[in-house]
């Protein structure tokens, strides 16, 4: 643009392609490609496809709900985090017997007996552990933070 203004000051006219190379110490195609990319301007309220007055337009194409918000994003990750530092107050096998029953961190949730044969426990025992950690969580003051997250 400088080197435009400047140009266009000197010759009292718009310079050529050739001029500009000359001054920008740039090829003549180089130049031309710089002027074509420079010149584009994209309205947001204009249809994608031209002369097609019904296509789609920036503005419908950026509010489109296909794609996952970034505060969906935040907030799944805000609330892994609670949930971890909720579990972190259970004993070991606690947690894991939790995590595995609803899977959490991405995996399938498990029943009581496949619980209780990773384990080498009983399925009475799985749910007794897991009924227990489920009283331990609602008592802490955690609960409270993971409340939020329901409405």
């Amino acid at each position: 643009n400088k080197a435009f203004a400047q140009l266009e000051q000197k010759y009292e006219r718009p310079p050529n392609a050739d001029e500009l190379a000359d001054l920008l110490d740039l090829t003549t195609q180089e130049v031309k490609q710089s002027l074509r990319n420079a010149g584009r301007h994209v309205s947001m309220d204009a249809p994608l496809k031209d002369g097609d007055e019904s296509s789609s337009n920036m503005y419908e194409v950026l509010q489109s709900g296909d794609s996952p918000s970034p505060e969906n994003g935040l907030i799944t990750e805000s609330l892994r985090r609670e949930i971890e530092r909720s579990l972190s107050t259970l004993t070991t096998r606690e947690a894991d017997v939790v995590r595995l029953y609803f899977g959490l961190n991405g995996q399938h949730p498990m029943t009581l007996e496949e619980i209780g044969e990773r384990f080498d426990l009983t399925r009475e025992r799985v749910r007794q552990i897991k009924e227990k950690a489920i009283r331990r969580l609602k008592h802490t003051s955690r609960s409270k933070i993971l409340k939020t997250y329901l409405g």
